[in-house]
């Protein structure tokens, strides 16, 4: 007993260590505080005795870190799919302490392989162990590349190797610096590390690592229309009646962007009805780009995809390549559809593009399109943006209410947009749309749960960044 009332204050403390990890990220942005997390984890794991105390203390980083971070997955159960709330409650439970697992695995693989390495190979494992099963959650299970602490970097000199190594290497140097200045109680000489990563950064954030390729006028549309009647039927005529209405007032933007399934219907539905809009943007040289539902086949029985459809001035189309689970696909789904409104959303039957997409449009601006949850995926992004100009993102993020969640997703765009150096473009139903510059600064933003809208200038780019040609050879 005594035993457990010493190692609680342990536990507790590891807990806290987790919890305060997300402070570093979007919207806080206390980014020391991710210095002070990775040391603390560091020095209690060194601190313990026993494999089941590491473990213990594994399990309530991650708990601490995955609670705080995403425990917005409840807002979006409760208030969007009609889960009861103690289900929702413990849904969010096993979510959280599932990922948490990826640390309680991090504490047995540093007690069982590294704790006993002299200190330099020591910290460079750790941080290296830490980058692994980053990468690992990213992948498994078709990967939650969410909530790294890497993003912590931009607006510090980190973010100068952003267009070299990438958020992941962001992570990396971070972590190594850290557990570097921790080590200087023993020796000042690892005080270099800090010192040259920062100096480092910050000669690289002088590089201009790709090339102004003109600009370009662009209006965002933010239609803050509500879950509940998005796709209601009778909802569809109001929406088109906004962002017809509004394009029509803003065709002298070279872009403008409607967010995810703005058209909230097949888009063969209402092809018809955006012709006349279609051939005037044309006239105007504007380019029109809207969310809607693509489908392979005008019929019942189709495979249907969420997509993105250009038309105006350039014609085109992209299918989303990476279905987020339970909202836009149910895993397992001859089990769990029909259990309960969580796994019987509309729209939730979604299927993955079928071939792999290229560019949305090419000849009046080179695009690259990403849907929602695919700004989340640094590959993806680089390997669809190495020949583009511009990156256009557009999401619907009031699944997740007044939660970290919408600000968490606009920090990955951010990061997206340094990584490859190029502007970023990002159209959100509720907020928060944007403007993103090539080194992932903000540049024009809309206030959140508002109809509203935004024009601004982008500066095109081309050639590509050292992160580029290493994630899309």
């Amino acid at each position: 007993m005594a035993g457990l009332r010493n190692f609680l204050p342990v536990f507790v403390l590891a807990l806290i260590a987790g919890g305060v990890a997300p402070l570093a990220l979007a919207p806080v942005a206390w980014w020391p505080v991710a210095a002070l997390s990775i040391a603390t984890f560091y020095l209690l794991l060194n601190k313990l005795q026993t494999m089941s105390e590491s473990l213990a203390i594994g399990l309530a980083y991650g708990a601490g870190y995955f609670f705080v971070g995403v425990s917005w997955v409840y807002v979006s159960m409760v208030d969007h799919a009609a889960t009861p709330a103690p289900i929702a409650a413990l849904f969010t439970l096993l979510f959280c302490l599932g990922f948490s697992l990826y640390y309680l695995l991090f504490a047995y693989l540093y007690r069982r392989f590294l704790q006993q390495l002299s200190t330099p190979v020591k910290l460079i494992a750790f941080a290296s162990l830490w980058l692994a099963l980053d990468l690992l959650r990213g992948w498994l299970l078709t990967g939650f590349p969410w909530l790294y602490i890497g993003y912590s970097g931009l607006g510090t000199w980190l973010a100068g190797y952003g267009p070299v190594v990438g958020q992941h290497g962001m992570t990396w140097l971070l972590v190594i610096s850290t557990l570097a200045l921790v080590q200087v109680k023993d020796h000042i000489r690892y005080l270099a590390i800090p010192i040259v990563v920062a100096i480092g950064g910050w000669g690289l954030q002088q590089i201009a690592w790709t090339e102004p390729a003109g600009e370009r006028q662009i209006t965002l549309l933010q239609g803050n229309v509500s879950l509940d009647k998005k796709w209601q039927r009778g909802q569809l005529g109001q929406s088109l009646e906004y962002y017809f209405s509004r394009t029509y007032s803003h065709l002298d933007s070279d872009l403008v962007i409607w967010p995810e399934t703005a058209v909230a219907t097949y888009w063969d539905n209402v092809q018809e009805a955006a012709e006349s809009l279609s051939e005037l943007a044309a006239q105007q040289n504007t380019v029109i780009i809207t969310g809607t539902v693509l489908r392979n086949k005008p019929e019942r029985g189709a495979d249907y995809y969420n997509g993105l459809v250009a038309f105006g001035a350039e014609q085109g189309a992209y299918a989303k390549q990476r279905l987020v689970p339970f909202g836009e696909y149910v895993p397992l789904e001859g089990w769990l559809r029909g259990v309960m409104q969580l796994f019987n959303l509309p729209m939730s039957q979604f299927r993955l593009a079928p071939i792999e997409q290229g560019l949305l449009t090419s000849s009046t601006t080179a695009i690259a399109g990403n849907i929602c949850y695919e700004i989340a995926y640094s590959g993806l992004v680089a390997k669809q943006a190495k020949d583009a100009q511009l990156i256009v993102t557009v999401s619907n993020d009031s699944w997740f209410g007044n939660t970290w969640a919408p600000w968490q997703h606009l920090q990955m765009a951010q990061m997206r947009a340094l990584e490859n150096g190029r502007p970023v473009a990002r159209a959100t139903n509720s907020g928060v749309s944007a403007l993103i510059d090539y080194q992932g600064n903000l540049t024009k933003q809309l206030p959140q749960f508002v109809e509203s809208e935004l024009t601004g200038t982008l500066q095109l780019r081309t050639g590509r960044t050292p992160f580029s040609y290493l994630m899309s050879r």
